[in-house]
C-alpha cells in the first residue's frame, strides 16, 4: 500500500477521526488497483462516517461486485440506503 500504510494502520486513522487524510491515501490506494476489498470496504466506511451516503453505497457495491456475498458490504450498503432513504423519501417514490 502507497505511502508506507498498511491497511492496519489506515484503520487506526479512520478509528480516530482522521478521515480526511485517510480517505486521501485510500483514493490513491483504489487509484492504483481498483479491486482492492479492503481499501474499498474502508473508504465506504469513511464516507459514511462523513455522512457522504452516496459515496458509501458506491464503494459498498464496487466491494459486492468483486464479493458479492460479502456481509459488510451488504449491510453496510443497507444502512446507507435505509439512511439516504429516510432524507429523501421522493428519490425512490416518484
Amino acid at each position: 500500500m502507497g505511502k508506507g500504510m498498511d491497511i492496519t494502520e489506515l484503520k487506526q486513522l479512520v478509528d480516530q477521526n482522521e478521515l480526511s487524510r485517510s480517505l486521501e491515501i485510500l483514493n490513491e490506494q483504489i487509484r492504483l488497483d481498483p479491486t482492492d476489498i479492503s481499501a474499498l470496504q474502508l473508504r465506504a466506511r469513511v464516507h459514511y462516517k462523513m455522512q457522504k451516503w452516496g459515496d458509501a453505497m458506491n464503494d459498498f457495491l464496487s466491494v459486492l461486485e468483486l464479493e458479492p456475498n460479502n456481509p459488510e458490504a451488504k449491510s453496510g450498503f443497507q444502512m446507507a440506503q435505509n439512511i439516504l432513504g429516510y432524507f429523501t423519501p421522493d428519490m425512490f417514490n416518484p
